[in-house]
């Protein structure tokens, strides 16, 4: 899933307080305060080498960033936050983030000028907040690169890419504060691939390994991007559905179960019934509802449900039944 722009704002989080230290690296995605888009943000930024041509590293002098900010695909409303964010891991409003990018890029020609050389854009900002804002004491600088890498393994699972069980749990939680709090409905389906360990059997854990990619690409194809694709455990996955009803909730589930099925995975017709299927289990938040765990029992007993009806079948929790 691609969380779409509220979602993200949500989870951006706010800059540190006055004088407070850079942390070290997080082991959750709250910590992280990331999304994927922010990941793939900050990938795109390191892998051009966009901060470094915006702040003049690549030639002899300094030059003016403007039209450059165009070239590397500014985005309004978030660039200049992502650039700060990339180079020393400070989350600021997009609008002080742009005024301190331009007061780092005064400080870096000053700096430049009186050394006789490029000191570089990452020695300038470290110099800006160490000794000119005062902000950040003892921060650790990571490699952009290794720290995108491992913000992306902090929030997804590694072979599949979906989300982690960790940023699953994470997200359920705020989803079903914010029902509690603002009546915001939202669903959840759980989805387990029939027969995988016979499939795994015949065609060996590689084979296995790419039908489980295979699938969290269909469930994105299908699914929303405001939707959460998620692993939640071997060849089962949890899809978060926020403002979306029972009925609509069904038909997504309907429509990735259709999508799976019509898929050709490798080795498929050595199965029983000769296709690699999907059973899902599908329910929505209700007001009597206490804790958010019972989002994932309610479906896991409607995915039983599907499982025992003969599987490749869509399944919803009904209360009473």
């Amino acid at each position: 899933m691609a969380p779409g722009d509220k979602k993200k704002e949500e989870k951006t989080g706010m800059p540190p307080p006055q004088g407070s230290e850079i942390k070290q690296i997080p082991v959750s995605a709250e910590e992280w305060g990331l999304s994927i888009d922010d990941i793939d943000t900050l990938k795109e930024l390191t892998d051009s080498r966009a901060i470094e041509i915006a702040s003049g590293d690549v030639v002899a002098h300094i030059r003016d960033d403007a039209k450059l900010l165009e070239e590397v695909g500014k985005r309004p409303g978030t660039y200049y936050r992502d650039i700060l964010y990339a180079l020393i891991q400070i989350r600021l409003p997009e609008r002080e983030a742009e005024r301190d990018w331009h007061e780092i890029l005064r400080h870096k020609y000053i700096m430049s000028e009186k050394l006789g050389r490029n000191i570089g854009i990452h020695v300038a900002t470290l110099d800006y907040y160490t000794n000119i804002k005062r902000r950040v004491f003892s921060p650790k600088i990571l490699d952009a690169h290794e720290y995108v890498d491992t913000a992306s393994k902090a929030l997804t699972d590694d072979l599949t890419r979906a989300y982690n069980r960790g940023f699953l749990m994470e997200e359920l939680t705020r989803l079903f504060s914010l029902a509690k709090t603002e009546k915001r409905p939202f669903s959840l389906i759980m989805l387990d691939l029939d027969h995988f360990k016979a499939y795994n059997d015949i065609n060996g854990h590689i084979r296995g390994d790419i039908a489980l990619i295979q699938t969290v690409r269909i469930m994105h194809a299908v699914c929303s991007s405001d939707d959460t694709v998620a692993r939640y455990g071997g060849e089962e996955f949890v899809i978060l559905l926020p403002d979306v009803p029972l009925p609509i909730a069904l038909s997504t589930a309907e429509n990735v179960r259709s999508a799976v099925y019509d898929y050709r995975f490798v080795n498929e017709q050595d199965l029983p019934g000769g296709r690699l299927s999907a059973s899902l289990g599908v329910t929505s938040y209700r007001e009597d509802m206490t804790r958010e765990a019972e989002m994932i029992e309610e479906a896991d007993v409607a995915l039983y449900r599907a499982k025992n009806g003969g599987r490749n079948r869509t399944k919803a929790f009904l209360k009473g039944e």
